[in-house]
């Protein structure tokens, strides 16, 4: 409060004062005695204290509203430079939609597609050959009265064609004869831990892949592949002849794929597996796949069309697992390669391989964003994936079958863990049990249909 606000207040006080304290007195030989109220003399402390504290907040308040329209004043020219930036660039889109070019190129692209899906449904089986051409008609349809209505809905179009890719991918590739020992039902329960085992190497290696060879016809083995350089890459493998001596710590032997975990022939991400006597996993930094025989110690590479790599499009769900953009994955049925692409919109992409080129023999697109999970593996054609529940729980939540193209997201089949992370996960068909590489901890367990 001011000086000149306080002497107001005081000068006020006292003229009060001046008024009410005229009193009469009585004369008693040389003094005069009266009675005086001293109250009237307390200075209203409590009430001046308010009204200053009033004042102050008038004035703070007020600071607080000329900052707001300071800095409102600054802001309404960059707004006026956004909505003016926003309407060029709508004004072009405008003139496309107007000119129905927009529609022109979007339907163009379609009819591409439905011309290859139909080539690709003359080659099919003949048993496929009526349903899935009934199923482009309707297509083919939709696509005209979009045209016709000057309506079209993108995004239902490019689902109906995945749809459609998938079911000729399953009809053209798998041969009407084949036969397979797997269950039709789904995954309907996981056991506890038959393992639970600190890797050799210790807490030191959080990172890596482990498991029992993957080929039914295939020497018994059961391998540890590490990461090192930031849980990254790796170059060497630790093999067990059997089950008791890798419980038991005994009989390894050391594999290196490469001469360092550098080199341009090294290991990187988690995606690590042994299937027929062979070593898949992603190339050092590239998107290429790689596959290191055993037997003859040679290297294949081979091109992964579009993937990502990198930390493009690695399991994320709770927490990001690094390098985990490719994953191999195998089954009754033979070796398959998860992984996401820009076309998919980062939608887990699933390819079935031939195990002696990786020559890819078919693919299916999948509506499962590869960032919204922990995990995944294939068990006899259907591809399962995991998220997290808490430090010490994952849970099975989703499956897509490749024999019918059909999704199910509300699976629910809880895993046991024993610390946070879960750098990968892979199924063996020979002994029907999964294998996980959890911080430094290998787990195992029996799968229930």
């Amino acid at each position: 409060m001011s000086s000149v606000q306080i002497v107001t207040l005081l000068s006020l006080f006292l003229t009060e004062l001046s008024s009410t304290l005229n009193v009469q007195g009585v004369k008693q030989g040389d003094s005069c005695f009266c009675d005086v109220n001293l109250t009237a003399w307390q200075f209203p402390v409590r009430q001046y204290e308010d009204v200053a504290n009033l004042v102050d907040s008038c004035e703070e308040l007020q600071g607080m509203l000329q900052t707001r329209v300071q800095l409102l004043e600054k802001k309404i020219p960059q707004i006026e430079r956004t909505v003016g930036n926003m309407t060029d660039r709508l004004r072009a889109f405008q003139y496309l939609k107007s000119r129905s070019l927009y529609y022109d190129l979007q339907l163009h692209q379609m009819d591409k597609e439905l011309e290859r899906l139909e080539v690709d449904v003359s080659t099919a089986h003949q048993t496929a050959q009526g349903t899935l051409s009934q199923e482009l008609s309707s297509v083919r349809e939709m696509m005209k009265n979009a045209k016709d209505h000057n309506k079209f809905n993108l995004e239902t179009v490019r689902d109906n064609l995945r749809v459609l890719k998938n079911r000729l991918e399953t009809c053209r590739t798998i041969d009407a004869k084949f036969t397979s020992n797997c269950s039709q039902r789904l995954l309907s329960n996981i056991s506890e831990p038959v393992v639970t085992k600190l890797s050799p190497y210790g807490k030191s290696y959080p990172s890596g892949s482990w498991g029992r060879e993957a080929k039914s016809s295939a020497m018994e083995r059961y391998w540890i592949q590490p990461l090192v350089s930031g849980n990254r890459h790796g170059n060497v493998l630790r093999f067990y002849p059997t089950h008791e001596d890798f419980m038991s710590s005994r009989g390894e032997q050391d594999i290196a794929v490469a001469p360092s975990y550098s080199h341009t022939n090294a290991i990187q991400g988690p995606g690590t597996l042994l299937y027929d006597e062979a070593v898949f996993y992603q190339c050092y930094n590239t998107g290429e796949l790689c596959r290191y025989d055993l037997s003859t110690k040679a290297t294949i590479r081979k091109s992964l069309p579009d993937a990502g790599f990198n930390n493009r499009f690695p399991y994320c769900y709770y927490t990001c697992h690094d390098w985990t953009d490719i994953d191999f994955s195998a089954d009754e049925t033979g070796l398959w390669v998860i992984y996401a692409t820009e076309a998919s919109h980062g939608n887990i992409v699933l390819s079935r391989l031939d195990s002696d080129n990786l020559n890819i023999t078919h693919t299916w697109t999948t509506r499962l964003f590869k960032k919204s999970v922990t995990n995944a593996f294939v068990v006899c054609g259907v591809l399962y994936a995991t998220r997290y529940l808490s430090a010490y729980e994952e849970e099975v939540f989703y499956a897509f079958d490749t024999n019918t193209g059909k999704e199910n997201n509300m699976l629910a089949v809880k895993m046991e863990k024993v610390a946070p992370g879960m750098a990968s996960l892979h199924y063996s068909p020979v002994d029907k049990q999964l294998y996980m590489y959890n911080d430094s901890y290998l787990l195992a367990f029996k799968l229930f249909f």
